[in-house]
């Protein structure tokens, strides 16, 4: 840095911030602060990257594979969601800024611009004072939200309330730090798509909820996780989903202006309730209240494919990656998106950067084979259909893609034999009846199909916004398949 008086200003801030709360109290945020900001100063930041930090900060060995490995990610999505605590508790009359923006490791130094001198200017008319409460910092332009994985996460909720003819009353509640960290730890592991990842997201925002009654994005958070528990078929629909609407009713009690909250509300409405235009209400509002929410864009755009209109679909998926291209979950959904216009070169890119960012799932896989078998390499094919199989043990809603895969290629005995370790499964543990319809349908077995999404209809299973979209003969000739569809048409 060129400049040894802004280098100079920018070390006693990293001192400054290093001894005050949240930073005093996270060794390992502050040790990764220091070297961010130390590395820059000394013109290294072209050496600030992903597996660098992981062996020199973390302590990860050489054979360290950030894919594989997402301790850096994770730690910066907490170290972002510190930096904005900071700057909205006790920085707030810092005299300087450190940020470190989405997408990279290295971190800027903004200066305030210089104020207008005051001869210069005409003279202002006089305008009403802001009260205050105890808890709102005099300073309020520094950044309001920070990245967590998969999701914006707000580090603290502003909400402006104006009477008819009094002044502005803002008021803002910084979560407490452990809350906060527990939250951005369940965001993370939302994007992990595995039951135990989500089962232990569902905890960490219990324990977030528990610990700041007050943090409405906690709530939303449990909505989220409990949704995907039930979408995923690791969950009945009404056991998690009437869980799910009370923790998002409760968010948005404690925020009306939680984007979030809306999106969870949104989701709830699309999957459960079957009531689509109130839940495209609700993802625009969320969209309303944060347009640069990752969340809102990518579940919005899903919902907007799955009712068939992809040209509005595609913005809203291509802009929930380009905000959060760390999100295994938008890569993925995206890539499905891409496939379905027929653009596989994108897609297979697309594709493939979901398996990598999160290789312990099999849908990501899936994808990538169909794209394979439609580009003609079918080795390559293959071999993701076997490594999609391993990955898929005990995982009914996995089994369910993986044998209609099967019985597309015209392998009806492996789709078959897939759908019977399905029924064992459902022996032992909950498999959502979509699941095993679904396969059903796509074997041809009309009436085994219709029985079991019957099932499906009356648990008002997620998967059956998908039946909507379906257009096979087996449905067109069946009046108990064709019943349903117009069922959850009306909601």
């Amino acid at each position: 840095m060129a400049d040894t008086g802004l280098q100079d200003s920018v070390s006693a801030q990293l001192e400054r911030m290093l001894s005050r709360p949240p930073f005093a109290t996270s060794p390992t945020l502050s040790r990764l602060l220091r070297f961010l900001v130390e590395e820059t100063l000394a013109g290294r930041s072209a050496e600030i990257n992903e597996y660098n930090l992981g062996v020199r900060i973390f302590h990860r060995g050489a054979d360290f594979n950030p894919r594989v490995d997402p301790i850096v990610r994770v730690q910066t999505h907490y170290l972002r969601a510190r930096l904005a605590q900071y700057y909205a508790g006790p920085g707030a009359q810092d005299p300087m800024v450190i940020e470190l923006p989405a997408r990279t490791y290295v971190p800027r130094y903004p200066q305030p611009e210089p104020l207008a001198q005051p001869e210069a200017l005409a003279q202002p008319e006089p305008i009403a004072p802001v009260e205050q409460s105890s808890a709102e910092p005099r300073r309020t332009s520094r950044g309001a939200v920070a990245m967590a994985s998969g999701v914006l996460l707000v580090a603290f909720a502003a909400v402006a309330l104006r009477g008819d003819s009094g002044p502005v009353r803002v008021t803002r509640q910084v979560p407490d730090p452990v809350a906060q960290d527990l939250y951005t730890h369940g965001r993370y592991l939302l994007d992990r798509q595995t039951e135990p990842a989500l089962r232990q997201s569902v905890e960490c925002f219990r324990q977030s909820a528990a610990r700041d009654p007050q943090f409405a994005a906690a709530f939303a958070g449990l909505a989220d996780a409990l949704d995907l528990l039930v979408q995923y078929g690791y969950m009945p629909p009404r056991e998690g989903m009437e869980e799910a609407r009370r923790a998002a009713q409760r968010a948005l009690a404690l925020d009306s202006h939680l984007a979030e909250g809306y999106v969870a509300l949104a989701a709830i409405s699309e999957a459960y309730d079957w009531d689509f235009k109130k839940a495209e209400r609700q993802y625009r509002r969320a969209l309303e209240l944060n347009p640069e929410l990752p969340a809102a864009h990518l579940w919005y755009g899903m919902f907007l494919r799955d009712q068939g209109r992809l040209a509005e679909a595609l913005p809203e998926l291509r802009r929930a990656e380009e905000l959060e291209p760390l999100s295994a979950l938008a890569s993925e959904n995206l890539a499905y998106a891409l496939h379905m216009t027929g653009d596989s070169g994108a897609a297979l890119e697309m594709a493939r950067r979901a398996a990598e960012l999160n290789p312990d799932v099999p849908i990501p896989d899936l994808l990538l084979a169909n794209l394979y078998r439609s580009r003609s390499d079918i080795g390559d094919a293959e071999a993701t259909l076997a490594h999609a199989l391993k990955l898929s043990a005990g995982n009914a809603h996995a089994l369910s893609a993986l044998a209609c895969a099967y019985a597309q290629l015209g392998r009806r005995a492996q789709s078959v034999g897939i759908l019977r370790q399905m029924e064992q499964l459902a022996a032992k543990r909950y498999v959502s009846p979509y699941d095993l319809g679904h396969v059903a349908l796509t074997l041809g077995d009309e009436d085994r199909a219709a029985t079991w999404l019957e099932e499906a209809y009356r648990e008002r299973s997620a998967g059956m916004v998908f039946l909507c979209q379906e257009k096979s003969g087996s449905i067109m000739n069946s009046p108990r398949l064709r019943s349903l569809v117009q069922k959850i048409g009306r909601g």
